[in-house]
């Protein structure tokens, strides 16, 4: 999601200010009324003022930062550490600075964190999904519903899917999720899998990426006038190098898995002896054709 942020200082305001308006403050799309402008004032502070009708919209605040959405009509607006939302139409504050953590509006809802939990609201401020999501940072960092989905996580830690009614799609059974609008991506115990919106595991090894293993030799050859020289050569060993979650394992031209993904990386030596580096990333180990680490 692409999100806007802009920095502001606010100092506390007086009762009476004077606005500097040779001072404006760039308010990088964050207000979309032409006749608002966000104004430094003498004291330092920062304000929304209408310029049409000379009213000031929000005052006496302490904002430091703020975020908007690309579909919807508030954006967050941070409080003495404590987070609410204006309208970037009106300039006035639609829901007061109350929750640790805010994040924008996507489809009616917003994720706001409270007393350690992360919970979800509708434009009115109104709890839509109880608060009993903890809040673990990356990468839960986001929160935002697509498509009608979003990623959270239950007290344990393991991730799942909810819908717009806070009812588990995908149980929290998963170290990661990522939402998609006709699937998830999820990760358990370093295997990727592919599941449906009602739970079911549409794709059990879900791959990275996937390389042919090959080495290069040099054959004798003579060119035209006559001279020898060594040309190096691509050889194929049918054996490929597969990644899980940034770890290599390796497989035949069979789709069979030889290997477990334990290594950093793999690399053709020649057609029966591979090196593969540990996850320490200088270590090595020497495998053969069939996977088998080499005593």
């Amino acid at each position: 999601m692409l999100v806007a942020v802009v920095a502001f200082t606010f100092f506390t305001a007086c009762n009476e200010k004077k606005f500097q308006e040779d001072t404006n403050v760039a308010d990088e799309g964050l207000l979309l009324n032409d006749d608002l402008v966000a104004v430094r004032t003498d004291d330092g502070g920062v304000s929304i003022k209408n310029t049409a009708t000379g009213k000031v919209t929000i005052e006496n605040i302490n904002l430091d930062w703020t975020q908007r959405s690309r579909n919807d009509s508030l954006a967050v607006f941070c409080s003495e550490n404590k987070r609410g939302y204006y309208n970037m139409y009106t300039g006035e504050i639609a829901i007061p600075a109350q929750y640790r953590r805010a994040w924008v509006f996507e489809e009616g809802l917003a994720a706001v964190q409270k007393n350690g939990n992360i919970g979800f609201i509708n434009h009115k401020g109104e709890t839509v999904i109880d608060f009993k999501f903890p809040y673990y940072g990356n990468p839960l960092s986001e929160f935002v519903f697509e498509d009608g989905h979003c990623v959270v996580a239950d007290t344990t830690g393991r991730c799942g899917v909810i819908d717009k009614s806070g009812k588990w799609l995908i149980r929290p059974e998963y170290d990661n999720v990522s939402a998609y609008r006709e699937y998830a991506i999820a990760t358990k115990a370093g295997v990727t899998l592919q599941v449906a919106y009602d739970g079911e595991v549409i794709n059990s090894f879900v791959l990275d990426d996937i390389k042919a293993l090959s080495y290069e030799v040099k054959e004798r050859c003579v060119n035209r006038e006559g001279n020898v020289e060594y040309v190096e050569v691509d050889v194929k060993t049918g054996l490929f190098a597969y990644c899980v979650g940034g770890r290599y394992g390796m497989m035949d031209n069979n789709c069979h898995r030889l290997t477990e993904p334990l290594y950093k990386g793999i690399t053709a030596v020649s057609d029966n002896m591979l090196r593969a580096t540990l996850l320490d990333g200088y270590s090595e180990v020497i495998l053969n054709a069939k996977g088998e680490v080499m005593k």
